[in-house]
């Protein structure tokens, strides 16, 4: 009981937290224009120049502002799961797999944003919703059960193997790069990218682990796959929200890019929401 009540209060916190911050990144203005500095590279950056976003690069301040705009919906569902979790098990999966898609979104705002006034609100947001994905962990394994656990879920199982296989195409830009001895061509006035690192380096072994935890039949293999699936889906959502940002602030987006990374994530997203329901369906096809 009481980590039901800390994983309600933590989730609401995260809410509260992303209402604002995500606010203040898509809506908030102090009247600045653009603006050009020299990057440590030697390159013209052109910067955003305006809110909070102002001294972030015009790339990487548009791609978050279409990351606060879909976050901004994603809480709104996330907030009524969190009121309906104890509704049934697929309530629950559906619960953490939202929370996961803002971890991720506030590890990559605490960790990726020019620092600014914010920072503290970030840091807030980044902790609460990752000390109530651990609390929510714990409960998943400990009340999670399938109601048909012997069934074959190979489909399900490999499909999650390859969404995480996603993150590699970043290795793209990265191979690149490393073999030319250049910075990244979007690193801009960055040093490195943190979502590199948490897609190639934690997305991608986990959806390969859980991959081959669902086959072998364990406990954990029934509750990693629908969550990780959840995030790939809303991933999909986020790229959408950043593409359309990024044009309509004049980001040209060349068609590599957008073969190589909408048209990818937006497919697998989709694919992976009628993965994600059927396999939950099989496992509890009454909420129990």
């Amino acid at each position: 009981m009481k980590e039901k009540k800390m994983i309600t209060l933590l989730s609401v916190i995260v809410v509260a937290c992303v209402w604002f911050n995500a606010g203040m990144g898509l809506f908030y203005s102090d009247g600045g224009s653009p603006r050009f500095v020299e990057s440590i590279y030697g390159e013209t950056v052109q910067l955003f120049g305006d809110g909070v976003y102002a001294n972030d690069s015009m790339f990487h301040a548009t791609i978050q502002k279409g990351s606060d705009l879909v976050i901004l919906l994603v809480s709104v569902g996330f907030l009524i799961t969190t009121l309906k979790r104890n509704a049934g098990q697929k309530m629950k999966l559906v619960h953490s797999g939202l929370l996961v898609s803002i971890l991720y979104y506030s590890a990559t705002k605490a960790f990726e944003t020019i620092y600014n006034r914010m920072f503290l609100l970030y840091l807030f947001m980044f902790s609460a919703a990752f000390f109530a994905f651990v609390v929510t962990m714990i409960d998943l394994s400990d009340t999670i059960r399938p109601v048909k656990k012997d069934e074959n879920h190979t489909k399900t199982a490999i499909f999650t193997m390859l969404s995480g296989c996603t993150a590699l195409v970043w290795l793209m830009d990265i191979l690149p790069s490393l073999f030319a001895g250049t910075p990244l061509g979007f690193i801009t006035i960055y040093t490195t990218s943190p979502t590199l690192i948490i897609d190639i380096g934690l997305i991608f072994p986990t959806c390969i682990t859980s991959g081959i935890m669902l086959l072998r039949n364990k406990p954990m293999g029934y509750i990693i796959p629908p969550i990780i699936l959840t995030f790939v889906a809303v991933i999909a959502v986020t790229v959408i929200g950043q593409t359309i940002l990024q044009l309509r602030y004049g980001v040209v987006i060349s068609m590599q890019e957008l073969i190589g990374y909408v048209v990818t994530f937006v497919a697998f997203g989709f694919i992976a929401v009628i993965v994600n329901t059927r396999f939950m369906l099989r496992c509890w096809p009454k909420s129990k």
